[in-house]
């Protein structure tokens, strides 16, 4: 994502200090569940996390609210303390909407069970027993043991060289995100410093934990706030991928990695004070989003596109949590990028998905057609302007392909509910490619079962370069039409319909296509 630049970073006041103050446990009102996706659901493809494993087992009936409670701390804290069937080397983006919940439910867990969450939180903190400041925060960190932060000091200063990095990217957060973007400071601060703490988290890059959770209102939507702290991993050494920063992974400062990590977890912070009772997937898209607003150069989250553009059918708020910033991107791409922060505000009086219509789209969903057909192109800036990444281009998810014709086909409903079949909610799309045997002209024809709120675009690709060009096939009121493409082999390489639904859903949609070269 393009963004400006960061400038007038605060100059950092550092102190090198023994502390062994730990934050407070969460506190809350009973404020309700309001859980639309698992936090860390579908996580990029390559098996689950701990915290994953814990939460689909917690959301099956599985386990208890006690025992999953501990399980999400000690997933974090100490995972040998996890039963063996929620162990997982697989690395996790962030473990911040695990433990929001767990904020929700402390006010209802049992006494011995907060004592032993507490125990185990307190493993890895209370040896934290350095510190450093800046104008905006508080460093806790360790130079020994298992919580170790890397060594390397090449500068001199009696400060590892991690942490001198994480003290002035903390400050370019506050900058960018705070100053520049706008958003209100987290809860406490800047009149209180706000604390970070590094610690090994084993398979995370980090957590921001909510405390003092408060319930304002439960109507027209959930609403409330928290204060919290940041929990960061300390190295990045083991198993977590190279970025454009980073580019093999093995240097000793793992400095794109840390970076990122701080930018996301801050504005997890930041939500907090806006309201915290939001939904998960606007918490970990946006804020997976805010990693490319303050360091566009890293690209750590196109980790995450493929797991999420692998899934075009499903509805938008269901797919990848943290791939879905390739969403949030295009959102600010095409409305501005002060269009994030418009959203959350106007999350404290709607739910995810209204905030989103009212505030972006003008109170429709119609503009989500559009959003299908960057999907298939790649079409924001990471992918058309940027700088080539080390990071392997994402895949596209194409329905079907055709190079002889005519064509005639039937997309069955998809009855399931699974993915790679037709659309069935807003947001959901099928990519149908057409390809030239010869030239001449190509006509298209698309008609979509009757009671949904059906668009097609075709998407047509240059046979010598450049950016392919979008067409809208026009549909009549029982959302049939057909569009001709002239050109098809000689000025286009590839012609792709593009059929999404933008309005409701539907368990068992079905649509029917066509295509005809003369």
């Amino acid at each position: 994502m393009r963004s400006g630049l960061v400038g007038g970073v605060a100059s950092l006041v550092v102190v090198a200090a023994s502390c062994t103050d730990l934050p407070n446990e969460p506190t809350t009102p009973g404020a309700p569940r309001t859980v639309s996706v698992s936090p860390v659901a579908m996580q990029g493809g390559n098996g689950k996390t701990s915290l994953e494993l814990v939460e689909d087992d917690y959301s099956g009936g599985a386990l208890d609210k006690q025992n999953a409670n501990v399980y999400r701390e000690a997933a974090l804290s100490d995972p040998t303390q996890l039963p063996a069937k929620y162990r997982s080397s697989v690395i996790g983006k962030d473990a911040t909407y695990s433990l929001v919940q767990m904020a929700r439910d402390w006010s209802s867990l049992s006494k011995s069970t907060q004592d032993q969450i507490l125990d185990l939180r307190a493993k890895g903190l209370g040896d934290l027993s350095q510190t450093v400041e800046t104008p905006h925060f508080v460093l806790h960190y360790t130079t020994t043991g298992n919580h170790a932060v890397p060594a390397l000091d090449a500068n001199r200063n009696g400060i590892p060289d991690f942490i001198d990095v994480a003290a002035q990217s903390w400050e370019v957060v506050w900058q960018r995100e705070v100053v520049q973007l706008g958003y209100p400071a987290p809860l406490g601060t800047p009149a209180q410093k706000f604390h970070a703490y590094y610690k090994d988290l084993s398979t995370y890059y980090g957590a921001t934990y909510s405390t003092n959770v408060t319930l304002q209102a439960t109507s027209p939507v959930p609403l409330g706030t928290a204060s919290g702290y940041i929990v960061v991993e300390n190295d990045f050494a083991d198993g977590f991928p190279p970025n454009d920063v980073d580019v093999t992974g093995l240097e000793p400062v793992r400095r794109g990695a840390l970076e990122v990590t701080q930018a996301h977890e801050f504005m997890h912070a930041i939500q907090f004070n806006i309201n915290v009772q939001q939904s998960g997937w606007l918490m970990e898209s946006h804020a997976t989003w805010a990693e490319d607003a303050v360091y566009d150069d890293v690209n750590d989250w196109h980790w995450y596109i493929n797991a999420f553009l692998a899934t075009p059918d499903l509805p938008l708020f269901s797919r990848y949590l943290y791939g879905a910033a390739f969403f949030q991107n295009w959102l600010s791409e095409t409305y501005g990028v002060d269009i994030q922060r418009r959203i959350w505000l106007a999350a404290r009086t709607n739910t995810m998905a209204d905030a989103i219509r009212l505030t972006a789209f003008g109170g429709t969903f119609d503009p989500l057609k559009a959003f299908a057909a960057a999907e298939y192109t790649l079409g924001i800036s990471d992918f058309t302007t940027d700088a080539p990444s080390v990071i392997p281009l994402p895949r596209k998810v194409v329905t079907a392909t055709h190079d002889a014709f005519p064509v005639s086909v039937t997309v069955g409903p998809s009855t399931k509910k699974v993915s790679n079949d037709a659309p069935w909610a807003f947001g959901g799309a099928n990519f149908i490619e057409f390809v030239p045997a010869g030239s001449g002209t190509l006509t298209l024809t698309f008609d979509g079962a009757d009671g949904f709120a059906w668009r097609a675009l075709v998407v047509a690709t240059p046979k010598n370069g450049g950016s392919p060009t979008t067409y809208t096939v026009a549909l009549n009121g029982s959302s049939a039409g057909s569009i001709a493409i002239n050109g098809f082999g000689t000025k286009w390489s590839k012609v792709t319909l593009v059929p999404s639904i933008v309005g409701t859903d539907g368990a068992a949609v079905t649509y029917s296509y066509g295509a005809t070269v003369n």
